[in-house]
């Protein structure tokens, strides 16, 4: 049985939610790399797209590059880190669950 076939609709529809914020709000944040922004949100936002950021570098990237500057580079980016994040999320999801199997047998 495959993994979508275990989610409800439901379920379904918070993972699809969640990668569509987590998408826009890594690309929001490339485009805000290349424009002025404030230093108080500049390295919080620039943390958050690094993992996307280090896949684009180490696939369409190359040396002496430090962020992707093309349309298609940032969209890259921003699709990887949202998976890098969300896989993030779901580990947390399974190791919550697993805690509750856990303490429900005592």
């Amino acid at each position: 049985m495959s993994f979508a076939a275990l989610m409800s609709p439901f379920t379904r529809r918070w993972w699809l939610l969640a990668a569509a914020a987590l998408t826009l709000a890594s690309a929001g944040g490339l485009l805000g790399a290349q424009t002025a922004m404030p230093s108080v949100f500049r390295n919080p936002l620039h943390d958050f797209v690094q993992p996307g950021v280090a896949v684009w570098w180490l696939v369409l990237g190359g040396p002496f590059r430090a962020a992707p500057s093309s349309l298609s580079g940032i969209a890259f980016a921003a699709a990887a880190n949202a998976a890098l994040w969300l896989l993030v999320l779901w580990l947390a999801v399974v190791l919550v669950n697993a805690g509750r199997v856990i303490l429900s047998r005592r």
